[in-house]
This record gives structure tokens, sequence and C-alpha cells, in this order.
């Protein structure tokens, strides 16, 4: 299993210029800054990803199992919406 991720936050977006700066674990000092056309928008998607990331590894586990007992012979309805429905909420709640 891997080390859970840092939380990531937006920081003051109100930049007049095309860039953002995202903050670590909420230490001020430990930042990335993108500078590119739609930084903020690029920005808000990463610290959306990343900050699920726990969750999007989750969604992929419990569709892998899934499938494995799909190859196996279950064909349970009930299970195959559930994992829909999760992978669902999930991609609504990591989309820009």
């Amino acid at each position: 299993m891997t080390a859970p991720l840092p939380r990531l936050e937006l920081a003051d977006p109100r930049s007049p210029f095309d860039e953002a700066t995202i903050v670590i674990d909420g230490h001020e000092e430990e930042t990335i800054t993108i500078e590119c056309t739609g930084a903020k928008t690029l920005a808000a998607r990463l610290v959306k990803l990343v900050n699920n990331h726990a969750a999007v590894v989750e969604a992929l586990t419990a569709a892998v199992h899934a499938l494995r007992s799909y190859e196996y012979g279950n064909g349970s309805t009930e299970l195959a919406r559930s994992i829909a429905d999760h992978c669902e909420q999930l991609q609504k709640g990591t989309a820009a």
C-alpha cells in the first residue's frame, strides 16, 4: 500500500495573473505554483484529484473485484449497480 498523498488546497485565487498556487498540507511555505493559460482551472482539478486519490483507488479496487467475480460466474446485478453508483458519485465529485 502506498503512503497517503498530502492534502492540497488552492491559495488565494485573486491573482491578476494567469497563475495559481497550491498549498501543501496547509504549510504556506510548501507550495506548487502553476503559470500557464488556464492555471486556475488546472490547479482546481489537480487539487480535487489529489484530495480524492484514496477514494479513486478504492473505487477502482472495488470495480476490479466485481469484474473478477463476474469472470468466475457471479452475475449479481446488485453488485454491478452498487459499484457503478459508487464510481458515478466519485466521478461527479472529482469532475471540474
